[in-house]
């Protein structure tokens, strides 16, 4: 069922990390996001450095947003307003409907359906249950990690989060100390969800061009 998920090759590309668009099958029409013409809200001090789409309903794309700072949520559309960001980080569950949906977006954005000016940084997966993740799905993020140029992070079971509000989460924000692996929700954000965080940022930081302003000092 997932055979023409892509080429298994990589052509050189014109911007860094993305096929060629003709090497890409695209989804069909039916399995393409929606736009979202509108900018961005900025519910913090700053503009948004990156939204967060889900691949799907229920990918936490949401919660996410909410827990890193310099996030907005563009629910299940490209962002297309060059007002804010067009930087995406793709949200989905980690279970084969999740990735086949993240592979879905990732392609369309390969295969230039997605706005002018999206730029995809990765792929975040969160779980649909504690416990390990099946060997079948594990098989298919492989495949799917060459879609963004192994850029995935995992985000663990968080078993607070079934009992915490969305506005009692507490966020990370860039140059954040690791927080202790005992904090609560409310008082820090879980390690993995800091360890994600710089990630993105950290790549947002080394791939921006020279024009963009400081990644860091935008949010001191």
């Amino acid at each position: 069922m997932h055979a023409n998920v892509i080429h298994l090759h990589r052509p050189v590309s014109t911007e860094p990390g993305r096929f060629e668009p003709d090497t890409v099958t695209a989804p069909t029409p039916d399995r393409q996001a929606p736009v979202r013409s509108t900018p961005l809200p900025t519910t913090g001090p700053y503009p948004p450095l990156f939204a967060v789409q889900g691949a799907h309903g229920g990918a936490g794309a949401t919660t996410l947003a909410h827990w890193w700072a310099p996030a907005a949520d563009t629910g299940l559309a490209w962002p297309a307003s060059p007002q804010t960001t067009q930087r995406v980080v793709v949200a989905a569950r980690d279970c084969l409907p999740g990735l086949t949906a993240a592979a879905d977006r990732l392609r369309e954005w390969h295969a230039g359906l997605a706005p002018s000016g999206v730029t995809v940084l990765g792929l975040v997966l969160t779980p649909v249950r504690p416990g390990r993740v099946p060997a079948a799905v594990r098989r298919y993020r492989r495949i799917v990690a060459d879609l963004v140029d192994e850029a995935i992070w995992s985000i663990h079971w968080h078993e607070e989060l079934l009992v915490c509000d969305l506005a009692q989460l507490a966020q990370f924000t860039p140059n954040d100390p690791p927080p202790s692996r005992r904090a609560d929700l409310s008082s820090a954000v879980p390690i993995d969800v800091h360890q994600a965080g710089t990630a993105i940022t950290a790549r947002i930081a080394a791939t921006r061009p020279k024009t963009d302003p400081d990644v860091s000092g935008d949010l001191q």
